[in-house]
């Protein structure tokens, strides 16, 4: 049996859409997930091009510099690419597995359902880097977060970044898998399910803010000195 994968009308025919993963082969799938991996690469390479997250080496242009500054940028294009990948691989690959050991669902099948979370954080993402280039400059909190006004009675970095994962795209992740996965699960393990959903992002948001308030640049700037 054949399911041709169409990415709205399957994410809007939950139940369709799981049988068929069940069933049979999904056509079109890897083509459509490939093209999501693609446009997320095009998207941090924009970014970087325009700046975004290179202030710190405009010191370099500015003190007449022009050979490091530009060394810099094209070192800094590499490694946005590296952590492009790093990133779609692991809320696709590794979010995937994460579930899989939570749920006992095959990771095959959590797998064709991560693509729309993917999609999910590609729009987000995609719409806060049309805001910034509009207004001309970033800030450290999503405005799809409660983070920024959080900030305004909470001082304690780790929190407000670890905050500032909680968006729109997260909710919607929840939702989504909680609604697929479902499907897969007897109807008396569903309220498990949707704790273990909501559990694991809990716990990235913690270890993001943790990690977000470490000088990692500092460090580095040290190992190569």
């Amino acid at each position: 049996m054949f399911y041709q994968y169409k990415f709205w009308h399957s994410l809007t025919h939950p139940t369709n859409f799981t049988q068929a993963v069940e069933q049979g082969e999904i056509r079109g799938y890897k083509k459509r997930s490939f093209t999501v991996f693609l446009l997320f690469m095009i998207l941090f390479v924009i970014r970087e091009y325009w700046g975004m997250g290179t202030e710190s080496l405009t010191t370099l242009f500015a003190s007449n510099n022009p050979n490091e500054y530009y060394t810099a940028r094209l070192l800094s294009m590499v490694g946005i690419i590296a952590w492009g990948i790093i990133y779609y691989c692991f809320h696709y690959y590794g979010v995937t597995y994460l579930l899989h050991l939570l749920t006992d669902i095959p990771y095959k099948w959590i797998q064709k359902v991560q693509l729309y979370v993917m999609v999910f954080l590609l729009i987000e993402k995609t719409i806060l880097f049309a805001v910034f280039y509009a207004v001309g400059y970033t800030t450290n909190f999503s405005f799809f977060s409660l983070a920024p006004i959080a900030q305004q009675v909470i001082d304690t970095d780790f929190v407000l970044f670890a905050i500032n994962q909680f968006t729109v795209a997260t909710l919607l992740t929840i939702i989504v898998q909680y609604t697929f996965l479902s499907k897969w699960e007897e109807e008396s393990n569903r309220k498990a399910l949707l704790a273990k959903i909501i559990g694991l992002y809990v716990l990235m948001a913690i270890f993001i803010g943790m990690v977000s308030v470490l000088p990692l640049q500092e460090w580095f700037t040290r190992g190569l000195g």
